[in-house]
């Protein structure tokens, strides 16, 4: 195991989105809420883990790409039979779609005329999204899809001759990116239905007087 250094850019959104979300989740979310410790030690390993890998099977992984396949890995096994043959077919396809903007991007970069980041999380949620209709499966799908077709492009580069470390920096940051994104989706949901329970409440009054 080392420590590297690398591009400052590259874990700048990852650090601020993981630090931001300690910080939440330590001191202002509910002592009551049975996901806080989890949640919380879970982003403090991210942090303390992200400047380090490991060589496995000749091929350089960054810590955080084990930590979260093995949170991701409990969170599936938990799952009715039937709900995880749903969130394995979903990651499964997902890595299809990972791998395949990977490979279009190495071949044919041109194509790529706005952020990579951008282009990864929505399409990937997108896709989760059509896929999956409850919150938290979505998170397990993509997360799941998304380390999944890290190894299999990184195995298949390193055949190449091409290096390829898995959950390197600018990979934590798609990922912190696409769950920003849809945290933000559901916030802007609970507020749409706020808005609509509170018109429906105003109607109901409206009638009735």
């Amino acid at each position: 195991m080392e420590m590297i250094g690398g591009d400052a850019m590259e874990g700048a959104l990852f650090y601020w989105f993981t630090w931001l979300g300690w910080v939440w989740t330590t001191f202002f979310m509910e002592k009551q809420n049975k996901y806080r410790f989890n949640i919380a030690f879970l982003l403090l390993i991210l942090i303390i883990a992200s400047p380090y890998k490991m060589v496995i099977l000749g091929v350089e992984v960054y810590i955080p790409a084990i930590v979260l396949m093995t949170f991701f890995l409990i969170e599936t096994a938990k799952l009715r039979n039937r709900i995880f043959f749903s969130v394995f077919v979903t990651s499964f396809i997902i890595m299809l779609g990972y791998v395949s903007f990977l490979l279009f991007e190495l071949f044919d970069p041109v194509w790529v005329i706005f952020d990579r980041k951008w282009l990864i999380s929505i399409s990937l949620l997108l896709l989760a999204t059509v896929l999956q209709t409850e919150k938290y499966l979505q998170i397990l799908s993509v997360g799941m899809g998304m380390l999944i077709g890290e190894f299999l492009f990184s195995f298949t580069m390193n055949r190449l001759a091409f290096p390829y470390p898995v959950a390197s920096p600018a990979f934590l940051d798609v990922v912190s990116l696409a769950t920003i994104i849809l945290g933000v989706w559901v916030s802007i949901q609970y507020f749409a239905d706020l808005v609509g329970s509170f018109m429906n409440q105003g109607r109901g009054k409206q009638k009735s007087s």
